[in-house]
């Protein structure tokens, strides 16, 4: 059952560098083969409990990444929205307005 566990850490290994290059799909489908293998049963050994707090630490670094990601997107969004917001409020004049049909012309 270890087989499963060293597969299961590979993929956590995978999903980081999914993290860190922002692929948040890959991220889920990698996540979504690991599952299977983490929720199988294991032996209780060293090499086992080894594994398994390798991904946990894993796992914690990884959710940092993905709570920094989603932060700063949220911030992102907050700017362009309130960027939107002002530029629909307080539309800036024009300096010189447009001559009309018939002005200017005498």
């Amino acid at each position: 059952m270890t087989m499963a566990l060293a597969q299961a850490m590979l993929l956590t290994q995978a999903m980081r560098v999914a993290a860190q290059a922002a692929d948040w799909d890959r991220l889920t489908q990698l996540e979504a083969e690991r599952e299977p293998l983490l929720m199988q049963p294991h032996t209780v050994d060293a090499e086992s409990k080894a594994l398994v707090e390798a991904i946990l630490a894993s796992d914690r670094e990884l959710y940092v990444q993905v709570r920094d990601a989603r932060d700063a997107v949220a911030v992102q969004w907050r700017q362009t929205r309130a960027a939107a917001a002002y530029a629909a409020a307080s539309p800036l004049p024009l300096p010189n307005p447009p001559l009309q049909v018939g002005e200017g012309a005498e």
